[in-house]
């Protein structure tokens, strides 16, 4: 555009000199007729050269625009580019600073499980265990803050104002835990889970019916105030774990005893087989429990895995407002009582095999009593084996490094119509069976034996919101008592944050 512009400039700069002198020269003929021919050539030739003179000022001025404009953008896209290069960098620091963790550091979580309970008693189980009265509450309402205090220490606290405690309100885990220890791994103190079974180690959250086995309760450790370490294979094929730990406590963690309570805990598990990035995996798992128990009393009992219960009005003051009293629920379906022990030893296996959307998971434990006053040494057993599926397509995700299930992730999350372009979605769905026996006799120990059969229907609505169908056939048999039959019907609704 600008050379174009340039060059007509230029021709009508050399016309307008041209036409500038002819016009002096005729201009000039008839006003002086006395000069003589050369005096006007001499005026001639130096008009001529003013005019060259203009014309080569005008054309340099000319040029040196040109030039100027040709060079504008150039510099105005440099401008603009070293500014932008500013941009960038300080959007990358503020990232950097955002990414970089701050200590101390905290993060808020939650829980609850609002649930629902009806009940069917035959007759043998209404002479057995009374009335047993349908129901709702919250299992479990909880609340937890954890973080880091420095790069390598972290720490978790958590309470409880659900059933599912040995008290309202209870302490549910409270740790902090040092990370790559030399040759340990990471170095825990505190309460929180011991390292025995698969569905202790596993979060609440992540299980499949409305509550673990009936051999939860009557053989494994839980929750104990004591230290531990734990650590995984580089390649994550392998997890191990120990501790030890005070074995009584109370609602908030608490044992006084000088009378023994104490006890370990181990567990070794491995992956033979993970393919399709944990879509079809094999966990297979060990574990050892080892207790001498509070004042060497020990009672084995367990529930029909399902409970919901409620506290009775206790004392009432002044304010005319009762405290909250005792907890009345579904009752313990096998028990043992107080039985004289010196320690007792709990060996565990473990099994879950996923592929795709099919799962199945099982585990077994024996317990060896060591009674006093010379009584035998008892043997108690109990299994479970479930089965899962998920009719959506997903499968059951697994924590590869503590040997733990993890969160089920829906391929659609559930939504009544599409947004931008998208369609609706239902969520996961999962079928499910379990069959679970405890055996609570041996020699002069006559606990019982229970039999649930418990069929269940999961729905995920997303990773965080899920409800859950169970129907528990529970099958209780005693020395005291004919074998009953109790049912119940649950209904939950799960959310967590």
């Amino acid at each position: 555009m600008f050379p174009q512009a340039s060059k007509r400039i230029w021709q009508f700069a050399k016309q307008f000199g041209v036409y500038t002198v002819l016009a002096a020269a005729l201009c000039a003929s008839p006003a002086r007729s006395e000069d003589t021919v050369e005096q006007r050539l001499d005026a001639l030739q130096a008009r001529l050269e003013q005019v060259e003179a203009d014309k080569k000022a005008l054309a340099e001025r000319l040029e040196s625009i040109t030039a100027a404009r040709e060079t504008a953008p150039d510099r105005t896209l440099a401008d603009h580019g070293s500014q932008l290069h500013a941009l960038q960098d300080s959007i990358r620091e503020f990232r950097e600073k955002a990414a970089a963790k701050k200590y101390p550091n905290i993060t808020i979580n939650g829980v609850f499980q609002a649930d629902s309970v009806w009940v069917h008693q035959d007759a043998d189980s209404l002479n057995e265990f009374g009335r047993i009265e349908d129901g709702a509450g919250f299992r479990r309402a909880r609340l937890s803050a954890r973080g880091s205090v420095t790069e390598h220490t972290n720490y978790f606290f958590q309470t409880d104002v659900g059933t599912a405690g040995v008290g309202r309100p209870t302490i549910t885990d409270v740790w902090v835990e040092e990370m790559d220890v030399p040759y340990l791994g990471n170095v825990r103190v505190g309460q929180w889970k011991q390292p025995f079974s698969l569905e202790v180690v596993s979060s609440f959250r992540y299980t499949t019916f409305f509550e673990r086995s009936s051999m939860f309760q009557a053989f494994t450790p839980f929750r104990r105030v004591g230290i531990g370490f734990y650590d995984h294979s580089n390649d994550l094929s392998m997890t191990w774990a120990a501790s030890a730990f005070h074995s009584g406590q109370d609602q908030y963690g608490g044992t006084y005893t000088n009378d023994q309570g104490y006890g370990t805990a181990e567990r070794v598990t491995v992956l033979p087989y993970w393919e399709s990035d944990g879509q079809q995996y094999l966990h297979l798992g060990a574990g050892h429990f080892f207790n001498a128990p509070v004042n060497k009393t020990v009672n084995f009992r367990s529930l029909p895995e399902i409970f919901v219960g409620a506290q009775e009005n206790g004392p009432v003051g002044s304010s005319g407002q009762a405290v909250p009293g005792a907890l009345h629920g579904v009752p313990f379906f096998v028990a043992t009582g107080n039985l004289s022990v010196n320690s007792y030893n709990v060996l565990g296996g473990e099994l879950l095999w996923v592929e795709g959307p099919l799962s199945i998971q099982s585990e077994t434990m024996v317990t060896f009593v060591d009674q006093t006053g010379g009584n035998p040494v008892g043997v108690l057993a109990g299994t479970y084996a479930q089965i899962g599926y998920f009719l959506t397509g997903e499968h059951r995700p697994y924590d590869r490094k503590s040997g733990a299930i993890d969160r089920v992730i829906p391929h659609h999350n559930m939504k009544f119509c599409g947004d931008n372009g998208n369609g609706s979605g239902w969520g996961a769905w999962e079928v499910a069976a379990r069959f679970s026996y405890l055996d609570l006799n041996s020699e002069n120990i006559r606990g019982g034996t229970l039999t649930d059969y418990t069929l269940g229907v999961n729905w995920f609505l997303n990773p965080y919101l899920k409800v859950v169908f169970n129907w528990v056939h529970a099958m209780p048999d005693s020395a005291s008592f004919p074998k009953s039959q109790t049912d119940f019907f649950g209904m939950r609704t799960q959310v967590d944050f």
